[in-house]
C-alpha cells in the first residue's frame, strides 16, 4: 500500500527545492534560490498521473497561500487523440479552479526525430507563454523513477559527473528563448514515487490519462524502466539510483562553484561581447577546472545551448599549452592569443563572425535577445537587427567619423549587433562612444552558471 501526499507534505518537498515558500516573505535572491511569484506560476500538465497529481497538489497549495496557478498542456498534433484529451484535462482542472491552458503545435511535423523535436517545441512554447505572462517558475512532475531512468541512460552513454547528477530540484530553462525574462524549471517530486503520485489521485477519486508510448519498448527509457522494475540484482532499483544521481549533484555543485571562482579571478568580461582571459592564473588551476572554465566561456560567448564536446575543448586546452599557438575556432568562438605588455599572456574569446546568421524583423517588437548574447531594448522606428558588416561600418563612419578612432579589432567589431531603423539610418549600441544617446540599449548577457561538461 502506498500512501497518498497530503498537503502538509508537499509544503515540505516545496521548501526543500525552495529556501523560503511563503508569498509574504517575499524574494530574497532571486529564482535561483527562491521562489518568485510575479504573475503566479506554471505546471505542465498532459493529463498523465504524474503531472496531474503534481498539477492538484499545486492548485491546494496556491489556493491556500494566494498564489495563482496556471496549468499548460502542449497539443503537439501528433496523436489525433491528444486534441480530446487536452479538453479532458481542462474539463478535469475546472472542478478544482485551476486555470488550464492548451499550447498548439502549429506548422509542419518533422518526419525524423520526431521525439527530441517535440520536446524541444513542447519547451519551447510553454517557455514562451511563461515569458508573455510574467511567469517565472514552471513546475514538472518528474520523480524517483524518472530520475533513475535519466541516471542509466547517462551511465549506459558513459557520461561524467554532470550527467549522472541526472536532473535538479531547480534548473535553468532547457532551450533559448527569444525575449528576456528568466523562467526557470522547478521539481519538487524528485523524491517521491510514482506509486505515490498515483495513490494521491485515487485518494481523491481523480482518473487520468495513460499515455501507451509508455509501454512502447522500442524507446530506451521503457527498456530501462522494466528493468529497474524486473531486476534481482541487490541495489538495482529506482531509489538506489535517484540517491546515486543525488550525490553526483553534490560532486557537481562543488565543481562549479570552484570553476565560478576561477571565472572570477582570471576572466575579464567586456560590453562588446568578448572576454580576455589570464592564462598564467587559467594554467596554475586544476586541469578539471580550467577545462570547465574554457567549456564555460565557450557557451557564453557563442550563445549556444549547449557547451562544446569534452574532447574539443581538451585539445584546445592542450593547445594553450604551446608556445607556438596562434588561435582558433571552438563552438562557434574564436580563440586568438595576445601578448601583453606587462609579460603576462593572455587569450581573447570572441564570437566567430562567419557564425552569426541572426537577423531579425523588430518592427513593432519588444525586447529582444539577439544571437542568444545581447538583450536589445527596442526602439522607436526599428525596423531590424543584424550583425554590423563592413557596408554599415563605412556609412556609420562617413556620418560619424569620430568612429574611426575607436581601438576595436575587426574580430570584435564585426560580431556586434547593429539596427537599422525604417528610415536607413544604422545605430551601435549605446556602450559605443557617440552613441551613448541616439543608440540603442544591449546588455551582454554572461553568467558563471553551467559550467560542465557535455559527454555527449
Amino acid at each position: 500500500m502506498h500512501d497518498a501526499i497530503i498537503s502538509s507534505e508537499f509544503s515540505n518537498l516545496l521548501r526543500a527545492v525552495f529556501p523560503v515558500v511563503s508569498p509574504e516573505s517575499g524574494p530574497k535572491s532571486g529564482p535561483r534560490s527562491d521562489l518568485k511569484y510575479g504573475s503566479g506560476i506554471a505546471a505542465a500538465v498532459s493529463g498523465g498521473a504524474d503531472s496531474l497529481a503534481l498539477t492538484l497538489l499545486l492548485g491546494q497549495w496556491c489556493q491556500s497561500n494566494g498564489v495563482a496557478l496556471t496549468a499548460l498542456t502542449v497539443d503537439h498534433g501528433l496523436r489525433p487523440e491528444a486534441k480530446d484529451e487536452a479538453l479532458q484535462v481542462g474539463r478535469w482542472l475546472k472542478k478544482y479552479d485551476i486555470r488550464h491552458m492548451v499550447l498548439n503545435w502549429q506548422g509542419d511535423k518533422p518526419s525524423r526525430n520526431i521525439q527530441d523535436r517535440a520536446r524541444t517545441v513542447r519547451y519551447q512554447l510553454m517557455g514562451e507563454w511563461c515569458q508573455n505572462n510574467d511567469v517565472n517558475n514552471l513546475f514538472l512532475a518528474h520523480h524517483e523513477g524518472d530520475q533513475a531512468e535519466t541516471f542509466l541512460i547517462r551511465l549506459f552513454r558513459g557520461s561524467g559527473v554532470d550527467g549522472l547528477s541526472a536532473m535538479r530540484g531547480i534548473s535553468d530553462f532547457p532551450v533559448p528563448l527569444a525575449r528576456r525574462g528568466d523562467v526557470y524549471l522547478c521539481r519538487p517530486l524528485l523524491g517521491v514515487t510514482k506509486k505515490r503520485l498515483e495513490a494521491t489521485l485515487r485518494q481523491m477519486d481523480q482518473p487520468w490519462i495513460e499515455d501507451p508510448s509508455n509501454q512502447n519498448e522500442n524507446y530506451t527509457r521503457i527498456k530501462i524502466r522494466k528493468m529497474l522494475q524486473d531486476s534481482e540484482i541487490d541495489g538495482l532499483n529506482a531509489q538506489r539510483m535517484a540517491q546515486t544521481a543525488t550525490r553526483m549533484g553534490r560532486v557537481q555543485s562543488l565543481l562549479q562553484s570552484m570553476t565560478a571562482g576561477l571565472t572570477q579571478e582570471a576572466v575579464t568580461v567586456y560590453p562588446e561581447g568578448y572576454m580576455r582571459v589570464n592564462m598564467a592564473k587559467l594554467m596554475s588551476a586544476h586541469e578539471e577546472i580550467a577545462l570547465r572554465c574554457l567549456s564555460s566561456l565557450v557557451k557564453k560567448i557563442s550563445g549556444s545551448r549547449y557547451i562544446p564536446r569534452f574532447s574539443r575543448v581538451e585539445a584546445l586546452y592542450n593547445n594553450l599549452k604551446q608556445a607556438d599557438f596562434s588561435g582558433q575556432t571552438l563552438g562557434g568562438c574564436l580563440v586568438s592569443p595576445v601578448k601583453a605588455t606587462s609579460g603576462s599572456d593572455h587569450i581573447i574569446i570572441s564570437r566567430e563572425i562567419a557564425a552569426i546568421e541572426h537577423e531579425a524583423d523588430i518592427e513593432n517588437c519588444g525586447p529582444y535577445l539577439w544571437d542568444q548574447r545581447f538583450e536589445i531594448d527596442n526602439i522607436d522606428g526599428a525596423r531590424l537587427v543584424k550583425k554590423l558588416e563592413l557596408a554599415e561600418w563605412r556609412r556609420l563612419c562617413s556620418d560619424y567619423p569620430d568612429l574611426k578612432k575607436l581601438k576595436l579589432p575587426k574580430k570584435i567589431l564585426y560580431s556586434l549587433p547593429c539596427m537599422i531603423l525604417m528610415n536607413g539610418d544604422v545605430i551601435l549600441p549605446n556602450f559605443i562612444p557617440g552613441f551613448e544617446e541616439k543608440g540603442f540599449k544591449a546588455a551582454f548577457l554572461f553568467g558563471y552558471e553551467n559550467t560542465g561538461h557535455n559527454d555527449g
